[in-house]
């Protein structure tokens, strides 16, 4: 109620979005994140046009609410654009047609990367919104960023579950098939209860099985503009294993709140050995600590990081900026 009153005080000012869906990724969801951030403020009303081959169903965020709902993208009926990825493909053939405030979310260190289909786009004129420090400081080093750069660390909206242990470990390998499945052969004959993943389930689907794994094992790409999944793991399960990757190396502490190997088989399953000496108690630390009570305060810091990252957090600080638009963007 208190929305539609200010809406009709306040015209909201829109915001044209762009997603070529194809297969389900974890850009996708946070773009449709801050989707929802604008969604959520009387202030802006965005909008979304999908290319003609985006899929629709679970794995696409705005499924079911915005099948057949695309909008026209036409940036010049819009106050603001907001392009992610190669969404400056699109909108730059229009671009020159009106000056129009371009948003544009930086979510890899790949940007930065000149060999990438991205880092020509970097010249551009925008406001850029960087998932990590690691991203804002790759980008910046090149030199060619057009524009102010801000970070905003990925948030999460986890909700609460409880669920029996039915695994001891869990593996993510959706973005490193071979070596999830070297790992479960070579823990085939260890008795461990081992699920490997490796291949897209929904949301829900995958919270529930690191709810129900003692230790999770994640195998990012060597390197990643932040990794949730590792914010996810450290949520649910008893404790996490996550290599290095570049964008997680802000609230992934090894030591603290997870076990970070090298990214190679033996010191991976090395880790996996020591994980679960944790949890069953044993490998006494030079305090005298055993294994439980270390997990305990991996737990406690793993629940600190998760706290540091909520998702009203990143729209608070997203919301900012664009009040701040007028400021930022050179008329």
């Amino acid at each position: 109620m208190l929305k539609r009153l200010c809406q009709q005080i306040v015209k909201p000012q829109r915001v044209l979005f762009y997603r070529d869906l194809v297969d389900h990724t974890g850009g996708h969801q946070k773009v449709a994140d801050y989707f929802g951030h604008l969604k959520s403020s009387f202030k802006f009303h965005p909008d979304i046009s999908f290319s003609a081959r985006t899929r629709w169903d679970i794995s696409n965020p705005w499924f079911p609410t915005y099948l057949n709902k695309s909008a026209t993208y036409n940036p010049p009926e819009y106050d603001f654009v907001f392009l992610a990825g190669t969404d400056w493909q699109q909108y730059l053939p229009l671009a020159g047609q009106v000056n129009k405030p371009v948003i544009n979310l930086i979510q890899h260190v790949r940007h930065a990367d000149p060999a990438s289909d991205v880092f020509e786009f970097l010249s551009q004129p925008a406001v850029r919104i960087c998932v990590s420090q690691q991203v804002a400081d790759a980008i910046q080093a090149t030199g060619r960023v057009n524009g102010p750069v801000f970070t905003i660390p990925n948030g999460v909206d986890l909700p609460l579950l409880a669920r029996d242990k039915a695994y001891d470990l869990i593996v993510l390998g959706i973005k490193q098939p071979d070596f999830a499945k070297a790992i479960r052969q070579r823990l085939a004959s260890s008795g461990l209860r081992v699920l490997v993943v490796d291949q897209w389930v929904p949301r829900e689907e995958w919270f529930g099985l690191l709810a129900a794994s003692r230790l999770a094992l994640l195998l990012p790409n060597p390197t990643e503009g932040f990794y949730l999944p590792a914010l996810e793991a450290m949520y649910y399960s008893d404790l996490v294993i996550v290599p290095d990757c570049v964008g997680n190396r802000d609230f992934c502490i090894p030591g603290q709140n997870c076990l970070m190997p090298a990214y190679e088989l033996e010191s991976v399953l090395a880790d996996v050995n020591r994980g679960i000496a944790l949890l069953d108690g044993k490998d006494l630390d030079n305090n005298g600590l055993d294994g439980k009570e270390r997990c305990a305060q991996f737990k406690h810091n793993a629940a600190v990081a998760v706290q540091a990252h909520s998702l009203a957090g990143e729209r608070k600080a997203f919301l900012k900026i664009m009040r701040d638009m007028k400021h930022l963007w050179p008329v």
